[in-house]
């Protein structure tokens, strides 16, 4: 056993600390008073949202949270202005099941599907209103959406292409995005719209 101890002492020679061991010492017990600190706030955090809840949650006229999902494949954020910024990324497939309910929760009642494209039986007036759209300087879709602009009694449908779909296609359609009155039986299509 004390070979061991040896060839390892004998192979640690020629290094040397420049750290005097006193600092070392007190980083180790800042550190501790940093965790401790951390335990102590979040305590306090969980204590204050037990009483926030237990009081009837926030005041009536308080300004909404809103919606603020980053994903890998989408972004929805909702605007100090009532609209809602969604950033889609063509690298990554989407849910669109996740899309549709954070868009719910922002407002934005809506029908997405990935390589289905669907569309209204009947015209829904108004949509340059509801929906405007650039691209960023990663080619990324940023679509801003006002759900106040959206008649009453309407989704808004989405039909995403994924990167794979038809790559023979020579169609660049990505995506396509519309208004459908509740209730109607959209009409969808596997084939890229034209």
């Amino acid at each position: 056993m004390n070979d061991v101890f040896d060839t390892m002492k004998e192979s640690m020679e020629g290094v040397h600390m420049h750290t005097p061991v006193e600092r070392i010492v007190a980083a180790g017990r800042a550190r501790r008073r940093y965790k401790i600190t951390a335990i102590v706030a979040a305590t306090a955090v969980t204590g204050g949202l037990a009483l926030v809840l237990a009081t009837g949650g926030p005041q009536v006229n308080a300004p909404p949270a809103g919606v603020h999902v980053q994903l890998a494949a989408f972004s929805v954020d909702s605007n100090p202005d009532g609209t809602v910024t969604v950033k889609l990324t063509k690298e990554q497939t989407l849910d669109p099941k996740t899309l549709q309910n954070a868009l719910a929760q922002a407002g934005i009642p809506a029908d997405i599907r990935v390589n289905e494209f669907c569309s209204s039986p009947v015209d829904v007036p108004g949509f340059e209103k509801v929906m405007s759209d650039t691209k960023d300087e990663n080619g990324r879709i940023v679509m801003t959406i006002d759900p106040a602009a959206m008649p009453e009694g309407t989704t808004f449908i989405g039909g995403i292409r994924t990167p794979d779909y038809k790559p023979d296609d020579p169609s660049k359609l990505g995506a396509t995005f519309g208004l459908a009155r509740n209730g109607d039986t959209l009409e969808c299509s596997t084939e890229l719209p034209r």
